[in-house]
């Protein structure tokens, strides 16, 4: 009996081990083609990332809506010609990211991108304080924004 006990427990470790292998392996393949598909172009483009945590409350949804919403409200030609690009990622999970862009929480950064490569970016941590009040709100971001479709010549 004790050695029955033994032999189902190696299989169920084994088991959850080759799991975990699996879904682990899936989500590196899924983050890899989709990096690859939104900056595989040359040129210049606009990054508006949307980091959050692994546990998202309220006003991060709220965050991830609003900026959302006015990417697809004041930048649609702009997210069509692949000029912008929407960006959602688990810092949690993307540690080089979060350490690239020094993020310790939720929160939006708009980057410029150079033949896929970021080479300047600025973290809108005052999201969460402007969040109340969605003009301030979308004035914040849009700003970052078009002073990057500036340089890149990106603003239609």
């Amino acid at each position: 009996m004790e050695r029955l006990k033994k032999i189902l427990t190696n299989c169920l470790l084994a088991f959850a081990m080759i799991s975990i292998g699996f879904a682990l392996g899936k989500h590196s393949v899924k983050l890899d083609k989709q990096t690859n598909s939104l900056f595989n172009e040359n040129g210049r483009q606009v990054a508006v990332y949307y980091l959050h945590s692994t546990f998202r409350c309220i006003t991060c949804n709220t965050i991830e809506k609003m900026t959302w919403e006015l990417l697809t409200s004041s930048y649609s030609d702009e997210l069509a010609d692949r000029k912008i690009q929407w960006i959602k990622d688990n810092f949690q999970e993307n540690e080089a990211l979060a350490e690239q862009f020094e993020v310790f929480a939720s929160c939006v950064v708009v980057a410029e991108m150079e033949n896929g490569v970021i080479t300047d970016y600025k973290r809108l941590d005052d999201v969460w304080t402007l969040m109340k009040d969605p003009e301030a709100f979308n004035r914040y971001i849009s700003d970052a924004i078009d002073g990057y479709l500036k340089k890149t010549g990106g603003k239609s």
